[in-house]
């Protein structure tokens, strides 16, 4: 019996070994010296907080079997620093995609917390991966006013001296960003002229379905802007989404990454799926899946509506828009961990350029975000909008 026992322990031996590589995949370092200094971790330690914050001013829409409700819940985390040192600090609304989660951009919030950020992210009560009834994206109209919903609250909470946040959020520097639907919510927050929350003062948007919206939707806006696309998105594809955005709107800046996917923004890509051809594949399968799902559901007959029509109002091309994953074999996607590097240190240099409280560091990481950061990683490029 004991061969038996030492084979046993070795293949548990094994067995182990391999889960810690798949849950623990080795970070990306980025080439370059200042790429590799910015993507030090900062100097604050991070702390979290869990919240349920329920808005009684607007309603949740029915779905399916759920019957709806007058009020919209918001569930999710803050991340802040744990100091004060720096207080206050600029605020971050994050946005999850399609069937997701609050979850979604943790490495990018964990991140921007120990460099002296507060963030936010919730699930939005119709697109999340949990709802009621089914993810749709039909509620997307009303992810703007979540948006701003989280800026109350978290503005709010900054001025009670009993509160965790009391001191640490600093409301004259708010910024949105998001991935894929909530790249559009996102877009919507800031530019929408129905729906833009004037408090914002920058957004990022990581590969946001935008073919359907027109330079008529950012007309009066000069909040500045950065457009994060991958070359091999089969589901936001970059030549109608990312690419056009340099012409729509002059306050844009494009970074694009070569060969990266769309699921490959998720911050759990890394560990699940690394040895992906394409994780592409996999979300085309689930999402086309989902709206499959949607449509039998749906007792009008009638195809569902594009999200151009979703959106509609002034700067929307309802007719621009295009059914996701409609490429044929997809090409092979940069690593995940690649890709979350880049992402990481373009939202840092952009952001730190425009919400740093030094003139000296805004001017130092827009020049390094223009210039350097491609200079320094070959597989990325950034443009300026015309």
């Amino acid at each position: 019996m004991r061969p038996l026992f030492k084979i046993s322990l070795g293949v548990l031996a094994v067995l182990l070994i391999a889960v810690y590589v798949a849950l623990n995949p080795p970070r990306a370092v980025p080439a370059g010296a200042l790429s590799q200094e910015f993507y030090r971790r900062g100097p604050h330690e991070v702390s979290h907080q869990s919240i349920t914050w329920v808005d009684t001013s607007r309603p949740t829409p029915a779905n399916r079997d759920f019957k709806g409700r007058d009020s919209r819940e918001l569930k999710g985390r803050i991340w802040f620093p744990t100091d004060k040192e720096g207080a206050p600090y600029p605020l971050v609304i994050y946005s999850h995609g399609y069937m997701s989660q609050y979850k979604e951009g943790e490495y990018i919030l964990e991140f921007l917390a120990s460099h002296g950020y507060v963030a936010v992210s919730v699930d939005f009560p119709l697109s999340n991966g949990s709802s009621p009834g089914g993810a749709v994206i039909s509620d997307i109209a009303n992810q703007p006013g979540d948006i701003s919903f989280l800026i109350d609250q978290m503005l709010a909470r900054t001025k009670q001296a009993d509160n965790l946040l009391y001191g640490r959020v600093d409301g004259d520097r708010v910024a949105v960003l998001g991935l894929s639907l909530g790249g559009l919510t996102t877009e919507l927050a800031a530019f929408d002229p129905q729906r833009k929350d004037p408090r914002i003062r920058a957004a990022i948007s990581m590969a946001g379905p935008s073919q359907f919206l027109t330079p008529e939707f950012f007309d009066g806006n000069s909040t500045p802007f950065m457009y994060i696309g991958g070359t091999a998105d089969a589901i936001v594809p970059y030549p109608q989404n990312a690419l056009p955005i340099l012409k729509k709107y002059k306050n844009s800046v494009l970074v694009t990454l070569e060969s990266a996917s769309h699921v490959g923004f998720i911050d759990m890509a890394p560990r699940v799926f690394r040895w992906f051809h394409n994780p592409d594949k996999f979300g085309c399968m689930t999402m086309m899946h989902r709206l499959k799902v949607a449509q039998q559901a749906s007792t009008s007959g009638k195809p569902l509506p594009n999200l151009g029509e979703l959106i509609g109002g002034p700067g929307v091309d309802v007719t621009a828009s295009t059914p996701p994953c409609q490429a044929g074999e997809l090409a092979r996607a940069m690593h995940p961990a690649r890709q979350h590097t880049l992402v990481t240190l373009a939202i840092y240099s952009f952001l730190e350029s425009q919400f740093s409280s030094s003139a000296t560091t805004r001017q130092a990481m827009h020049e390094y975000l223009v210039s350097q950061l491609a200079r320094e990683n070959q597989d990325l490029t950034v443009s300026l909008g015309d």
